[in-house]
């Protein structure tokens, strides 16, 4: 059921479900990664055989974010924005409506929708040396993809505003500390702290199971149908800024930016 993806891998291991960010070389998020995001937890939600997924990126990244080649295309075509802002609620709505457990296992750095999958996850345990941050802001936009929604829920305001209003990075292991993650290890415990952790799930009763997840998620959706449209129609305006373009052709050029304020 799983045979039309191509940027996402999706392997079985018992009632376990393995699912891979695949988009070399830092699985960022671009049009075609996106838009199969915004489909593939509808479909695991139907899978008879799955009762628990484990969600991951290829390589030693688990994803850095957007695509910068594809900003700067939507930044020449708006429909481009509209239909990316278009699917960016239905990722963040179809992982909250799932009544199997996700976990992410956060084998590196987790930038923007990287860091916001993770979050989304029931359970999130990274590799000590990963970096999470939500840098919109830095690139000329706002979080739209669920961030502005998260961040504050896991670990405050005080906190959520002065990383999300500056895109600041957060070591695995003190993001653990505050909370905005389940847990930090050693990288080279990673694989078996994930494992352990999906077979203590799989070992419980499996509709307990689902009713406490849905159980857990049900004001968290509340909020995000009240909200998560509104948060994407603002990254979206924020996209047709002159500030987003320079953001973008900055990081190409490897350059400071310079920001005009429109």
């Amino acid at each position: 059921m799983y045979d039309q993806y191509k940027h996402l891998k999706l392997e079985r291991s018992g009632r376990l479900l393995l699912v891979t960010m695949d988009n070399p070389p830092v699985n960022a998020a671009h049009f075609a990664l996106h838009d199969e995001l915004s489909h593939v937890f509808y479909d695991i939600e139907r899978d008879s055989e799955c009762d628990v997924a484990v969600l991951t990126g290829a390589g030693r990244t688990f994803s850095a974010g957007g695509d910068l080649p594809g900003m700067l295309a939507a930044c020449n075509d708006s429909s481009i924005h509209a239909e990316m802002m278009r699917r960016a609620p239905h990722i963040v709505r179809s992982i909250l409506a799932m009544s199997k457990p996700l976990i992410a296992r956060v084998n590196g750095h987790a930038m923007g929708l990287g860091a916001t999958l993770a979050l989304l996850a029931d359970v999130a345990i990274a590799a000590e040396g990963a970096k999470i941050a939500d840098p919109h802001v830095n690139i000329g936009l706002s979080p739209g993809d669920g961030g502005a929604l998260l961040w504050p829920l896991l670990i405050g305001y005080a906190r959520a505003r002065h990383y999300l209003l500056t895109g600041d990075v957060i070591m695995a292991g003190e993001a653990a500390t505050m909370g905005l993650i389940h847990q930090a290890v050693p990288a080279d415990q990673l694989d078996e702290t994930v494992q352990r952790y999906a077979d203590r799930l799989l070992a419980l009763p499996r509709l307990a199971l689902r009713a406490t997840k849905s159980t857990l998620n049900l004001a968290l959706r509340q909020q995000a149908e009240g909200l998560i449209d509104a948060h994407a129609g603002m990254e979206q305006q924020a996209m047709a800024s002159r500030d987003h373009r320079e953001a973008v052709l900055a990081m190409i050029d490897k350059r400071q930016p310079v920001f005009q304020g429109n």
